[in-house]
């Protein structure tokens, strides 16, 4: 092989490394990013395992009943009802509105053309109490349906968040996680479901983690092939120098 076909090869040898080292780097960037995905599996499920929810205690029997939005007020005996903030009215006072089931609540609609301010079936009650006194003449009251029903779970956080609470009939709040009357256990209700979601996430990482450890394995065999070939042409390459020293010396 010639001095000016060896340096051709040896480029085009280099250009090659180079261009396996850099997809070595994908590789590798890639496995981080599964690694990370995998750390963010792992935190969802032991989140779900130890999740909580609000216990009523029963007074008559001890008797432990998780707390919905909908057996909560069918627990109407108790006095006590869930309450719903919905922001603060003009003077910063905080608004809070009952839940209800199923039912008609006070509802109202804008009566002026304003696209703006006109939603399609209305306000509720709780968005109307929001508003100024100006703004609350120009809605007239109509019914709407209310019927979402929390859990337990997302009644604990909403209370812990400070977007829900629980009070008594004259509207005292009821301290529902240190006081008496609830407990607070965890919600065992989806483990099996957020077990069969790790596994299934867990699993499908792990496939392509085996996939990027083969692409690895093959650009690492490539690589080793391109570096005994640039030695070897290197070595030809000293040859031929070598010849050609002797020849005009």
């Amino acid at each position: 092989m010639g001095l000016a076909a060896s340096q051709a090869r040896l480029l085009l040898l280099t250009a090659r490394k180079s261009d396996l080292e850099y997809r070595a780097q994908q590789i590798t960037n890639s496995e981080m990013i599964l690694a990370m995905q995998t750390e963010e599996v792992a935190r969802e499920y032991s989140n779900k395992l130890s999740n909580q929810t609000l216990k009523y205690i029963n007074a008559s029997d001890s008797t432990e009943i998780e707390i919905t939005a909908a057996n909560l007020y069918d627990l109407s005996a108790t006095g006590m009802k869930l309450q719903i903030y919905c922001g603060k009215d003009e003077n910063g006072n905080p608004v809070w509105m009952d839940w209800t089931p199923n039912g008609e609540t006070d509802g109202y609609e804008y009566r002026g053309d304003d696209p703006e301010l006109k939603k399609e079936g209305g306000i509720t009650d709780q968005e109307w109490k929001c508003l100024s006194k100006e703004d609350q003449g120009n809605y007239r009251k109509h019914y709407i349906s209310y019927t979402n029903n929390y859990t337990g779970p997302e009644i604990l956080e909403g209370i812990n968040g400070g977007t829900m609470r629980i009070v008594t009939a004259s509207g005292q709040e009821v301290d529902a996680i240190n006081g008496t009357g609830f407990s607070v256990a965890y919600n065992t209700a989806d483990d099996a479901k957020a077990d069969a979601e790790y596994r299934s996430k867990t699993a499908a990482i792990q496939i392509k983690e085996k996939r990027l450890q083969m692409d690895l394995q093959q650009v690492e065999t490539q690589q080793k092939a391109c570096d005994t070939e640039i030695d070897s042409v290197k070595k030809v390459m000293e040859k031929n120098i070598e010849r050609t020293f002797k020849v005009f010396s």
